[in-house]
Protein backbone atom coordinates (compact mmCIF):
# COMPACT_ATOMS: atom_id res chain seq x y z
CA UNK A 1 0.00 0.00 0.00
CA UNK A 2 1.01 3.75 -0.99
CA UNK A 3 0.74 6.02 1.13
CA UNK A 4 0.07 9.71 0.51
CA UNK A 5 1.75 11.98 1.98
CA UNK A 6 0.44 16.02 2.75
CA UNK A 7 2.79 18.33 3.03
CA UNK A 8 2.71 21.90 3.59
CA UNK A 9 1.59 23.07 1.02
CA UNK A 10 -1.41 21.16 0.74
CA UNK A 11 -2.42 22.66 4.44
CA UNK A 12 -1.96 25.98 2.89
CA UNK A 13 -3.81 25.70 0.08
CA UNK A 14 -6.54 23.91 2.36
CA UNK A 15 -6.56 26.96 4.96
CA UNK A 16 -7.07 29.76 2.18
CA UNK A 17 -10.35 27.84 0.45
CA UNK A 18 -11.08 27.82 4.44
CA UNK A 19 -10.34 31.37 4.60
CA UNK A 20 -11.76 32.47 1.39
CA UNK A 21 -15.14 30.45 2.38
CA UNK A 22 -15.29 32.69 4.90
CA UNK A 23 -14.85 35.69 3.62
CA UNK A 24 -18.01 35.30 1.13
CA UNK A 25 -19.71 34.49 4.55
CA UNK A 26 -18.93 37.85 5.69
CA UNK A 27 -19.60 39.63 3.03
CA UNK A 28 -23.01 38.22 3.31
CA UNK A 29 -23.75 40.81 6.19
CA UNK A 30 -23.87 44.28 5.04
CA UNK A 31 -26.44 42.96 2.29
CA UNK A 32 -28.61 41.58 4.42
CA UNK A 33 -28.59 44.62 6.46
CA UNK A 34 -29.14 46.76 3.50
CA UNK A 35 -31.87 44.28 2.26
CA UNK A 36 -33.87 44.74 6.07
CA UNK A 37 -33.68 48.28 4.70
CA UNK A 38 -35.44 47.93 1.89
CA UNK A 39 -38.18 45.67 3.55
CA UNK A 40 -38.53 48.33 6.21
CA UNK A 41 -39.15 51.04 3.47
CA UNK A 42 -41.56 48.52 1.36
CA UNK A 43 -43.13 47.66 5.07
CA UNK A 44 -43.72 51.34 5.67
CA UNK A 45 -45.79 51.75 2.52
CA UNK A 46 -47.77 48.84 3.14
CA UNK A 47 -48.63 50.03 6.90
CA UNK A 48 -49.55 53.57 5.10
CA UNK A 49 -52.02 51.81 2.71
CA UNK A 50 -53.58 50.50 5.57
CA UNK A 51 -53.73 53.46 7.65
CA UNK A 52 -51.31 52.75 10.32
CA UNK A 53 -48.81 55.95 10.19
CA UNK A 54 -47.17 55.48 13.46
CA UNK A 55 -46.23 52.12 12.71
CA UNK A 56 -45.06 53.35 9.12
CA UNK A 57 -42.85 55.48 10.60
CA UNK A 58 -41.68 53.44 12.87
CA UNK A 59 -40.99 51.33 10.11
CA UNK A 60 -38.89 53.96 8.08
CA UNK A 61 -37.11 54.62 11.68
CA UNK A 62 -35.59 51.06 11.69
CA UNK A 63 -34.22 51.24 7.93
CA UNK A 64 -32.59 54.63 9.00
CA UNK A 65 -31.00 52.45 12.00
CA UNK A 66 -29.99 49.56 9.38
CA UNK A 67 -28.46 52.06 6.74
CA UNK A 68 -26.12 53.62 9.48
CA UNK A 69 -24.78 49.72 9.85
CA UNK A 70 -24.74 48.38 6.54
CA UNK A 71 -21.94 50.69 5.67
CA UNK A 72 -19.74 50.46 8.59
CA UNK A 73 -20.80 47.02 9.00
CA UNK A 74 -19.23 46.77 5.14
CA UNK A 75 -16.28 49.26 5.94
CA UNK A 76 -15.31 47.37 9.10
CA UNK A 77 -15.68 43.86 7.68
CA UNK A 78 -13.33 45.58 4.29
CA UNK A 79 -16.31 44.19 2.05
CA UNK A 80 -17.36 46.88 0.31
CA UNK A 81 -18.34 46.87 -3.59
CA UNK A 82 -19.74 48.59 -5.72
CA UNK A 83 -22.90 46.09 -5.79
CA UNK A 84 -23.29 47.20 -2.15
CA UNK A 85 -22.94 51.19 -3.12
CA UNK A 86 -25.68 50.85 -5.47
CA UNK A 87 -28.01 48.31 -3.76
CA UNK A 88 -27.83 50.63 -0.53
CA UNK A 89 -29.09 53.40 -2.75
CA UNK A 90 -31.97 51.77 -4.04
CA UNK A 91 -32.96 50.68 -0.99
CA UNK A 92 -32.57 54.41 0.35
CA UNK A 93 -34.86 55.91 -2.56
CA UNK A 94 -37.40 53.48 -1.31
CA UNK A 95 -37.33 54.32 2.37
CA UNK A 96 -35.87 57.17 2.29
CA UNK A 97 -38.26 58.78 -0.76
CA UNK A 98 -40.42 56.73 -1.76
CA UNK A 99 -42.37 55.91 1.66
CA UNK A 100 -41.99 59.41 3.33
CA UNK A 101 -43.36 61.25 -0.01
CA UNK A 102 -46.61 58.46 0.18
CA UNK A 103 -47.08 58.97 3.89
CA UNK A 104 -48.27 63.11 3.77
CA UNK A 105 -49.82 61.75 0.77
CA UNK A 106 -51.95 59.26 1.85
CA UNK A 107 -52.63 60.83 5.22
CA UNK A 108 -53.71 64.15 4.03
CA UNK A 109 -53.12 65.64 0.80
CA UNK A 110 -54.57 62.93 -1.24
CA UNK A 111 -58.10 65.06 -1.94
CA UNK A 112 -56.07 67.59 -3.37
CA UNK A 113 -55.53 66.16 -6.63
CA UNK A 114 -52.48 66.80 -8.83
CA UNK A 115 -51.26 69.15 -7.44
CA UNK A 116 -50.67 66.93 -4.42
CA UNK A 117 -49.10 63.71 -6.54
CA UNK A 118 -46.80 66.00 -8.06
CA UNK A 119 -45.52 67.24 -4.37
CA UNK A 120 -45.10 63.80 -3.45
CA UNK A 121 -43.52 62.90 -6.77
CA UNK A 122 -41.26 65.96 -6.36
CA UNK A 123 -40.58 65.10 -2.91
CA UNK A 124 -39.28 61.46 -3.87
CA UNK A 125 -37.62 62.51 -7.34
CA UNK A 126 -35.41 65.39 -5.02
CA UNK A 127 -33.94 62.85 -3.14
CA UNK A 128 -33.27 59.81 -5.52
CA UNK A 129 -31.34 62.60 -7.51
CA UNK A 130 -29.75 63.86 -3.93
CA UNK A 131 -28.38 60.17 -3.69
CA UNK A 132 -27.32 59.76 -7.29
CA UNK A 133 -25.51 63.09 -7.19
CA UNK A 134 -23.85 61.41 -3.83
CA UNK A 135 -22.56 58.29 -5.47
CA UNK A 136 -21.30 59.68 -8.63
CA UNK A 137 -19.00 62.74 -6.33
CA UNK A 138 -18.12 59.86 -4.09
CA UNK A 139 -17.27 58.12 -7.13
CA UNK A 140 -15.03 60.69 -8.40
CA UNK A 141 -13.58 61.67 -5.06
CA UNK A 142 -12.09 57.83 -4.81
Amino acid sequence: MTMIRRGKGSRRRRWHELRDKRRRGIVLLPSLLTTGNLFCGFFALLLTVEGRYTDASLAIFVAMIMDLLDGRVARLMKATSQFGVEFDSLADVVSFCVAPAFMPYTMALGSLGRAAWLGAFLFAICGALRLARFNVYSGVSD
